[in-house]
């Protein structure tokens, strides 16, 4: 077997060349926190527990969990372009209105006890509504707009009902993107593999993947 087979790191392009490349163009990048107070009604078969447990003089702990990334489901309800001034400049930007639907789990908690113990577990969904000012410019539609949410909380306000409700301050940490693909041209080289030098398989050696002839000076020039 050749020595350039055994070893897999034969550099075939050894000086970088002008490559086009097609790659997400950020155009905007907008870190946003949504934090509202949620009043969440308590089902009533889960309200008639709570209340049984404070009518023998339980201590209650309520609590809130939020599962990442299905219990957030952002959505843009619409995108509106308005002229604002910017340094003195008047510029197109689009008016964003985000909506989350936020979906988590409520615990309450005898705490009085020498263990605590659940006195009862239900589901709740509430909306946060956000809104961002975004660079968009023409043709750009709502698909150029990509949101990730980083981490969400909530936090009881109160560890007894009201009025047969819970308070909850919710908080969806997330930030917003504004991309599409776009075609550049870079200084670069294609990537080489490197030897499998950690060895774990059964010794069979594959040949080297192979990369296409670069085509001729094509492309215009600046």
């Amino acid at each position: 077997m050749s020595e350039e087979k055994l070893n897999h790191s034969v550099v075939r392009q050894a000086e970088p060349t002008n490559e086009c490349i097609n790659v997400q163009k950020v155009y905007d990048w907008v870190m946003i926190n949504a934090d509202e107070i949620k009043t969440i009604p308590i089902p009533q078969v889960n309200l008639d527990l709570i209340n049984t447990a404070l009518g023998i003089g339980a201590q209650l702990q309520v609590t809130g969990a939020i599962t990442l990334p299905g219990g957030i489901v952002t959505s843009i309800v619409s995108i509106i372009r308005r002229l604002v001034e910017i340094n003195g400049v008047e510029v197109e930007v689009g008016c964003a209105q985000i909506l989350k639907t936020v979906t988590f789990t409520i615990t309450v908690t005898d705490i009085s006890t020498a263990i605590p113990t659940i006195i009862t577990t239900f589901p709740a969904t509430t909306q946060l509504i956000e809104r961002a000012g975004i660079c968009f410019p023409q043709p750009f539609t709502a698909d150029n707009v990509a949101i990730h949410v980083r981490s969400a909380m909530t936090l009881s306000l109160s560890d007894v009902p009201i009025d047969g409700n819970f308070m909850f301050e919710v908080v969806v940490c997330q930030d917003l993107q504004v991309e599409t693909q776009v075609k550049l041209e870079v200084l670069a080289r294609f990537c080489e593999p490197r030897n499998n030098t950690i060895v774990c398989g059964t010794g069979i050696i594959c040949e080297p993947p192979t990369f296409p002839p670069q085509c001729p000076q094509i492309f215009p020039v600046v």
